[in-house]
């Protein structure tokens, strides 16, 4: 169990635990901030983001589908605003795909962008995290627990990634684009996933479970972050 013995479960050590990992001090953030980015580097980017951010969707659904009744409302919002509140004309993929566009990355250049190394390995660890099959016996509350764990480790560091992509994209002219109202938007879903892992952490139960995914997820955030770094980094 990672929590230490005089510890209660909370929202509030969950976020330590995310702020304190290597993850969130990975040179990603500090190189979004500090250096400017080609189009070409900022196309990459994005593409590479957009594939996560993809499989994400989908595990979201798929986490649903297997989650307790009353703990499905937390993840229903979610899966919405990616979906565009009703009207797909508004999906956060548009919105990510839009910036291409005014990037001049055209479908053909974006079909040729590589998906990098570090992004690829993530895109399989994390969907093990959040649909496990075979699901740790001895961890109350099983698959959806750990899923649950995952879910939370991805939204809070997903504020912090839209935060130095704005940065970023500031250069462009792109910083109040739709797609960075993620900033407040994420800040919402971590308040929601927050409260999906206290669902699974009540009186202790589940703890251990949420705890895993959580962690294994920031762990396997850095393979995303060192994807990421790969797609922006100068061409030698």
């Amino acid at each position: 169990m990672l929590l230490k013995a005089d510890q209660k479960p909370s929202a509030r050590y969950l976020t330590e635990l995310a702020s304190s990992h290597p993850c969130r001090q990975h040179p990603l953030f500090a190189h979004l901030r500090t250096r400017t980015l080609s189009k070409e580097q900022a196309v990459s980017l994005l593409v590479n983001y957009d594939a996560h951010a993809t499989l994400l969707r989908r595990l979201l659904l798929k986490a649903a589908a297997f989650m307790p009744e009353p703990a499905v409302g937390f993840i229903l919002e979610n899966v919405r605003n990616e979906y565009g509140n009703g009207d797909y004309r508004l999906c956060h993929q548009g919105q990510l795909r839009s910036i291409i566009d005014h990037l001049g990355g055209g479908a053909g250049f974006v079909s040729a962008q590589a998906i990098t190394k570090g992004v690829r390995q993530y895109l399989i660890r994390i969907g093990e995290l959040y649909c496990r099959k075979n699901p740790m016996p001895k961890l109350c509350g099983g698959r959806a627990a750990i899923a649950a764990g995952a879910i939370t480790a991805t939204e809070l560091m997903a504020i912090e990634e839209f935060k130095a992509m704005q940065v970023a994209f500031a250069h462009f002219g792109l910083a109040e684009h739709a797609w960075f109202d993620h900033v407040n938007v994420e800040c919402e879903h971590g308040e929601e996933s927050l409260a999906l892992a206290a669902y699974f952490m009540q009186n202790n139960q589940g703890c251990e479970a949420v705890e895993f995914g959580f962690q294994q997820t920031l762990n396997t955030n850095v393979l995303l972050y060192d994807g990421l770094l790969e797609a922006i980094m100068p061409s030698t």
